[in-house]
């Protein structure tokens, strides 16, 4: 038989057991305010045991926090801040019923912020098998939960820019069959005889309008398709000039009905830049909807792209209601909006952010209030093109 193998002694001064209980007693009020979480201990009378530090920084409504006092008055119970919400206490089911619970909450931070948390409520069984204490930990998962939103909102985008590239698909079949029935009705006329020369020109005249329109509406399906385009496609040679004039061409139909002038400011000159086409297009397209949108009754917009050394600059400027200098900062940030609730999701300005500083450029803001804003975004013309990203 095979000699059995000696199992491995521990090593020297390494104690098996789970925890030095004297030990732990020391350190315990450092070990629970080292934790990131918000902790929080009562007991089976209400009353607050023990919390650390981050619970009584976030929650900065508790004050003096004191033991012996009742967690209702002085936690972030959301019972206690709006009586009667979700009917009863869930940490009075974990004493009830012995069982953990976890839930999430929405409650205010120290700021006045309204932030997202994870609620873990753990039961503390004593020796007599009943529930004599519970510990809450809240965990902050509003960047989770907004990471989690924005990648739903992208996929949707996503899905939205698949539908988009169908539709203009299906869309250029019958304006191709259009165009060809238009030419060989051109052709029939070059044949017909008899025909008098006014109706013969009216008949050309239409015929070309109607050519006209229809390669119109082509080359709108065609834009369609360049913006559907991932951001993940191959970087290239981008024309910044032509996603600006596509750009405009695509809300013409709503500035006209909101009024809006529009002044196209490009750089003959300007060189292409090396790209993903299809963030550059983002980008102009969602500067251009913003400055749009703060200008519902009317104004001027004005999209300009220039040279400077090995930069290139493209500039979006309205005559809106402007930027309020308390949101200059926060502008950037996920999901922040000053529009009504359905007119903007907040997440324009943080993926074109994004974009840019994938492309290698900055993007920065001049406004002030009631005199628009003027975005300015800088992107080097032999840059990485975010192939790195």
């Amino acid at each position: 038989m095979p000699e059995k193998l000696a199992e491995p002694a521990p090593a020297r001064g390494v104690s098996l057991g789970r925890l030095d209980i004297d030990q732990v007693r020391d350190i315990l009020p450092e070990l629970i305010d080292a934790l990131t979480d918000a902790v929080l201990v009562v007991d089976r009378q209400h009353r607050i045991v023990a919390a650390n530090r981050r619970y009584v920084e976030t929650f900065a409504r508790l004050g003096d926090l004191e033991v012996g006092e009742v967690c209702r008055d002085g936690t972030a119970c959301p019972e206690g801040l709006e009586p009667g919400v979700n009917g009863h206490c869930v940490a009075c089911d974990v004493f009830s019923f012995g069982q953990s619970r976890r839930l999430i909450r929405t409650l205010p931070d120290a700021s006045g912020a309204m932030r997202r948390w994870e609620v873990t409520l753990n039961p503390v069984v004593g020796a007599d098998g009943g529930v004599g204490h519970v510990v809450e930990v809240w965990r902050d998962i509003t960047a989770r939960t907004q990471l989690e939103s924005q990648l739903s909102h992208s996929e949707r985008l996503a899905s939205l820019g698949m539908l988009a590239a169908g539709v203009a698909h299906e869309i250029n079949n019958p304006l191709a069959s259009i165009v060809a029935g238009v030419e060989s009705l051109q052709r029939w006329l070059d044949r017909a005889k008899g025909m008098p020369p006014d109706t013969l020109a009216e008949v050309r005249e239409v015929l070309e309008l109607l050519e006209r329109e229809t390669n119109r509406s082509r080359e709108t399906t065609d834009k369609l398709l360049l913006l559907a385009q991932p951001y993940q496609s191959a970087p290239g040679w981008v024309d910044m000039n032509r996603a600006a004039r596509d750009t405009l061409s695509l809300l013409s139909y709503q500035m006209r009905k909101q009024g809006i002038q529009w002044i196209e400011d490009l750089d003959a000159e300007l060189p292409q830049v090396w790209a993903r086409e299809g963030g550059i297009r983002g980008v102009c397209m969602n500067l251009a909807m913003n400055a749009v949108q703060a200008m519902p009754e009317g104004g001027t917009l004005i999209i300009r792209t220039r040279r400077h050394g090995e930069i290139a600059i493209l500039e979006v400027r309205d005559t809106g209601v402007g930027i309020h200098p308390s949101h200059l900062e926060r502008i950037w940030d996920p999901f922040f909006t000053t529009k009504p609730v359905g007119k903007g999701t907040g997440l324009g300005l943080s993926i074109t952010q994004r974009v840019v500083a994938r492309l290698g450029g900055k993007i920065r803001v001049e406004s002030t209030p009631g005199h628009g804003a003027c975005f300015i975004v800088e992107i080097p013309i032999a840059g990485s093109g975010g192939e790195n990203v």
